[in-house]
């Protein structure tokens, strides 16, 4: 799908409408606070003297593609076109594996204080995806990638709103983050790209939407399986599994030719 004039604003537009669409949720919907069980997951047994084992040992499902996507980013630069592309994707691999280690120590002893520590860096890794996709995509000039740095810092400040915000306990703006990454991917993974293997965000995106439903049926999971296997440790698998199809894509990806620059920008 060749770039239109809407994807080329984007850049843009992306953070005054999502403040925008803030601001309505704001004024539309009372606070939503978290459920007083959220911190009740289905698999609490204690192995090797490890509390919630399965859902502490299973971040190194992410923990490694992350590291892995991290060392290729730095070492493989040939396969982005623009320093902002590298950038983006550093700072989107380097969030993962902080949320891996934040989703470690709070599975250790799960509190909303803990939780914290996962939710920051992880809605910073959602907000630098979409800053990849477009920079990789639409191609924004300096003020357009200027642009998107408000929305950068949007993702943490939706996490911090919603451990310290005013209404205290309240997931709206986290909540509406989460819809916004799930709709504007794979919108912008339609757009042309110079890059081969572009397949592998597509697989990335299907694996980390089935994690989510595994999260949600956290606890029919578990019974299903016979208390072996939880939905939320087959979140973290299938979360890892995203991560690693991205840094293969990485890993895998040719060096982009000129010629495959000049298709993209001939829109």
């Amino acid at each position: 799908m060749p770039v239109s004039l809407p994807a080329r604003l984007l850049p843009w537009l992306l953070f005054p409408l999502f403040v925008l669409a803030a601001f309505v949720v704001e004024h539309s919907f009372a606070p939503l606070p978290q459920s007083l069980d959220h911190h009740a997951f289905a698999d609490a047994r204690n192995l090797a003297n490890v509390p919630n084992f399965m859902d502490v040992f299973s971040n190194l499902a992410m923990i490694i593609p992350a590291i892995a996507g991290l060392g290729l980013t730095l070492s493989r630069g040939g396969v982005f076109f623009t320093l902002s592309e590298r950038a983006f994707a550093l700072i989107f691999f380097a969030a993962l594996a902080i949320t891996a280690v934040g989703s470690t120590w709070y599975h250790l002893a799960p509190n909303d204080e803990r939780l914290l520590f996962d939710r920051l860096p992880l809605a910073l890794a959602f907000t630098a995806y979409i800053s990849w996709l477009i920079v990789e995509r639409i191609r924004p000039h300096p003020g357009g990638i200027a642009m998107l740095l408000p929305w950068l810092a949007a993702g943490p400040a939706c996490a911090l709103w919603w451990y310290a915000g005013p209404a205290g306990n309240d997931l709206r703006f986290y909540l509406l983050l989460y819809g916004t990454i799930l709709t504007l991917a794979p919108w912008l993974m339609l757009l042309r790209t110079p890059y081969d293997l572009k397949g592998r965000h597509w697989a990335a995106y299907f694996a980390f939407v089935l994690a989510l439903i595994c999260d949600r049926l956290d606890h029919v999971i578990h019974a299903l399986l016979g208390g072996h296997l939880s939905g939320h440790t087959l979140k973290h698998l299938l979360a890892g599994l995203a991560v690693f199809l991205l840094a293969n894509m990485l890993a895998q990806r040719s060096e982009p030719s000129a010629t495959a620059e000049n298709l993209a920008q001939s829109r």
